[in-house]
């Protein structure tokens, strides 16, 4: 094998792994970590890496595609030293790629082309740009330009790794290995897939928000009910929308539950403690409490969670969609001073209580932070008093 050619695509390929890690700590942070602050490359409107890692694009079967990309990396590093590796008992099964700058080529030339799908979906779906993502796409390419042996065709390369696999696996211990890490693998994707462990923008908790169940003000649930839920939020917390869901899936599965919804925006534009972070949430707080001036809090509250408007011309479209709202008092009413002020008043009053991260949640005093898993969210609420429906 070329010595400089192997060691263009070693140089390559770790980068590409470095650049995948980050992407994966951006999208822990994005989705799971409500003290994040935000990314280095969330720098706008357009150019937003945890806007887009919040989307259910981000994902491919119950996994963030970082770790995909994570996974890519690993193998063609393991791939790009085999010839070595394989003489290492552990790594003996190496040896069954005997033309591995092939595999690596039909690898990254497939990654290439499926970041081109991705990349049309940033630009014309998402409407945001990942350049760390970006960034990966012009790695893979240039590992297939490397990896590519220029005296066969991209059909030669792609039948020679499809061959050599297919002699392999006519070795019986060989062929029980394959087949017991595919068993394995397709295990682990039901796992995820079905869990959403590693995905909450997938919001499988979402449901039919029926006229019955329809708060009033920022309220919902039962008037006269036995458990009291404050909860606080930030309409850039991706764990807040989670928590959202939660609630509101409990709210139509439990009697005896008031839920107090409080805007906590993690912005300093208008929350004081805060230096950096969430930027735009106090406008998106503003137009929800705007909303509930006319009783459209609560159909405000999924639309700014599902689409996370990052200025006020998107959030007046978005909001725009909600049947019988005026828009242009709408408008008026969440720049008035007196919208101002009353989210000024939310935010000290979580202040005074020692608030200062979302999703947080008090059920009859008791305070909570950060996502509560379903069945154990259903567990205490029904501990503390409430009851299945329709159930005496």
């Amino acid at each position: 094998m070329n010595t400089k050619k192997n060691l263009l695509i070693f140089i390559l390929t770790f980068i590409g792994f470095i650049l995948a890690s980050e992407l994966y700590k951006i999208y822990y942070d994005a989705n799971f970590n409500p003290y994040s602050l935000g990314s280095f490359c969330s720098v706008n409107d357009i150019i937003d890496c945890d806007g887009v890692a919040k989307t259910s694009y981000s994902q491919f079967l119950g996994i963030p595609l970082a770790l995909w990309g994570i996974f890519l990396y690993l193998f063609i590093l393991l791939l790009l030293f085999s010839n070595f590796l394989s003489k290492i008992k552990i790594f003996k099964f190496l040896e069954v790629f005997k033309n591995p700058l092939s595999y690596i080529f039909c690898l990254s030339i497939i990654a290439f082309i499926v970041s081109m799908g991705l990349a049309f979906i940033s630009i014309f779906t998402i409407q945001k740009i990942c350049v760390l993502c970006f960034a990966t796409y012009f790695i893979d390419l240039l590992i297939a330009i490397f990896s590519k042996d220029y005296k066969n065709s991209i059909w030669f390369e792609f039948k020679t790794s499809f061959s050599d696999f297919y002699e392999a696996i006519k070795n019986k211990n060989y062929l029980i290995a394959f087949i017991s890490v595919i068993i394995a693998f397709t295990g682990f994707l039901i796992y995820t897939s079905t869990t959403k462990v590693l995905t909450p923008q997938l919001k499988n908790l979402s449901f039919d928000f029926s006229e019955d169940i329809k708060g009033k003000d920022n309220t919902i649930g039962s008037q006269n009910a036995k458990i009291i839920i404050h909860e606080y939020i930030d309409y850039n917390c991706a764990s807040c929308y989670l928590t959202n869901l939660t609630i509101r899936r409990l709210i139509t599965e439990l009697d005896g539950i008031l839920v107090i919804q409080h805007n906590l925006p993690l912005d300093s534009e208008c929350n004081p403690i805060v230096t950096k972070g969430h930027e735009g949430s106090c406008q998106m707080a503003r137009y929800s409490l705007a909303a509930k001036k006319q009783g459209k809090y609560w159909e405000a509250n999924s639309i700014l969670f599902e689409k996370t408007p990052s200025s006020e011309k998107e959030i007046l479209k978005n909001l725009s969609e909600i049947k019988g709202i005026n828009k242009k008092q709408l408008k008026e009413d969440a720049n008035s001073d007196e919208i101002k002020q009353e989210l000024k008043q939310e935010i000290d009053n979580a202040i005074k209580q020692k608030i200062d991260a979302t999703p947080t949640i008090i059920i009859n005093m008791q305070k909570i932070t950060g996502n509560m898993p379903y069945n154990t969210f259903k567990e205490k609420l029904i501990n503390n008093g409430a009851t299945e429906k329709g159930i005496k």
